[in-house]
């Protein structure tokens, strides 16, 4: 696999890491599980017991402790024998289940047909050949459930003496501003949302804590427009665009992820909108900064990237024969959407190249030539956006807004009606749901934003997560793009934006 790593940026990127800040976690109270029709996934953790250590365990036993929030780090634990009951002559076995939801510790792993690596579950045994012992499990888990079953048969009882949880994040929740509301919906979803963000900043801003901790440009483009405002981590949104910068394939496109400890750090494939959002992580960086300098080094890198994606258009049909993410939405035709994307990150790169005092004549004759490919989709009697094969969905008409190609009116009369379309082709996860916001926002829909906000995450929050999920379908509460909603993401970063839109729609 061809991969170019340039090690001056890469270099950068590692001198900007910094300590995470760690904190001690005590499990609350247990809970048991119960089938609960009106419970969000039929599931229902209701409170069992309080917490008295040590915790007897007898072969076959489990017990389920609730952390009372969601959390990420790692477990220790202590573990002791009864030996005036019987000595432990032979070793222990424990499963540690996790789970941010109560779904992932009800689901058995040996049932697992999901279209992602199983060992994605939260889920591992270890062997304890002598008690007492001091135990602990290397991998990092993010959760707020934790069932420890004991899975030996041997005869004797052995007592959980002590349980904590080392959490890490780059930032403390503490240093979040607090919302100016009396709306205690809105307050929810803030909170939800900043907690969402925290447990996404690490060594790198992560997808999600429990799955894939990758750093995703799609996801880190909407993770530092909020963080910006509420924790104004700017060393870790430098490092994160550096590091994208330092590694790519040899297209020289910007890879949609990074794995930042597992060289050469790049796949080799792409998706194209995420390759042109690396010109957007810099527009905001400048635009909440106000650094020339990161612009200055990283404009080339930015200017590939609309190069890359000019090469692959199709100057008659208007179509990009490249990838593009867009959204999970099973047979989205993303023609018209790419399009969209194209136009807006474009509109960012003149107005950096003017700052830079770069010669823009490229940049404006893509621009112009784009948007009459995309004014070609538009139908004057519907008012709506189809695709090369007539497809008509959300995602079309969002992507057409932010493009800026239509006249003010005509972009907010199509925005007010976008969720009235008869279309199976409709927006499914929160990602998609910010640009929709955005759309709404940029075409002067503000009432219509705050909203959408407290009726979507609103339900998100009614649902009883601690933080905001990769995909939520009010209609299908066991959706997944993995065919198994054991292993979708209960915290996850593209999820976090109303931390972003909440105080900016607010205060206005």
């Amino acid at each position: 696999m061809a991969v170019i790593i340039n090690e001056a940026l890469l270099k950068k990127a590692e001198e900007l890491k910094r300590p995470l800040k760690k904190h001690i976690v005590y499990p609350e109270k247990t809970v048991k599980i119960i089938n609960d029709k009106n419970a969000f996934q039929e599931l229902r953790a209701i409170a069992d017991k309080k917490i008295s250590f040590p915790v007897t365990l007898s072969a076959g036993d489990e017990i389920i402790f609730d952390f009372n929030d969601h959390i990420v780090g790692y477990v220790s634990f202590s573990l002791d024998n009864d030996g005036l009951v019987k000595i432990t002559d032979s070793p222990v076995k424990l499963q540690f289940s996790f789970g941010e939801f109560p779904l992932e510790i009800t689901a058995s792993p040996e049932e697992y047909k999901g279209g992602l690596g199983k060992g994605w579950l939260q889920n591992e045994e270890r062997s304890y050949v002598f008690t007492p012992c001091e135990g602990s499990l290397e991998r990092r888990y993010s959760f707020r459930y934790l069932r420890i079953k004991r899975t030996d048969n041997a005869a004797f009882p052995i007592k959980l003496s002590s349980l904590k949880v080392c959490t890490v994040s780059a930032v403390d929740i503490k240093d979040a501003p607090v919302l100016k509301t009396d709306d205690e919906i809105l307050k929810k979803i803030y909170d939800m949302s900043i907690k969402t963000l925290k447990e996404c900043e690490q060594d790198v801003f992560e997808d999600g804590p429990k799955r894939d901790r990758r750093l995703w440009i799609g996801d880190l483009k909407l993770q530092a427009m909020s963080d910006y405002g509420i924790f104004g981590n700017l060393t870790l949104i430098k490092r994160c665009i550096y590091l994208f910068a330092g590694a790519t394939g040899k297209h020289k496109m910007i890879a949609p992820c990074i794995f930042p400890d597992s060289p050469p750090f790049v796949d080799e494939w792409t998706f194209c909108d995420y390759s042109l959002f690396f010109i957007s992580c810099l527009y905001d960086f400048y635009k909440n900064t106000g650094d020339i300098s990161l612009i200055e080094e990283l404009f080339d890198t930015a200017y590939r990237q609309m190069e890359a994606v000019s090469e692959k258009i199709d100057k008659n049909t208007g179509i990009i024969n490249l990838h593009p993410f867009i959204d999970w939405c099973p047979d989205l035709d993303k023609k018209t959407a790419i399009l969209g994307v194209y136009i807006y990150t474009l509109k960012q790169l003149k107005e950096l190249g003017e700052l830079l005092g770069k010669d823009n004549k490229k940049t404006e004759a893509e621009i112009n030539t784009a948007s009459k490919l995309l004014l070609s989709f538009y139908d004057e009697k519907t008012g709506l956006f189809t695709t090369p094969s007539g497809q008509i969905s959300e995602h079309s008409q969002v992507w057409a807004v932010l493009s800026g190609v239509l006249r003010d009116e005509q972009a907010a009369t199509l925005c007010a009606k976008i969720k009235d379309i008869k279309t199976p082709f409709t927006m499914r996860t929160p990602y998609m749901m910010h640009y929709y916001i955005e759309a709404l926002y940029t075409s002067g829909l503000k009432n219509e934003a705050l909203e959408f906000i407290k009726n979507y995450w609103g339900k998100i929050a009614d649902a009883g997560f601690d933080c905001c999920p990769e995909i939520f379908n009010p209609e299908n509460e066991f959706e997944s793009p993995y065919n198994a909603p054991e292993i979708n993401s209960a915290c996850h970063a593209w999820s976090c934006t109303p931390a972003y839109w909440l105080p900016k729609l607010l205060g206005e």
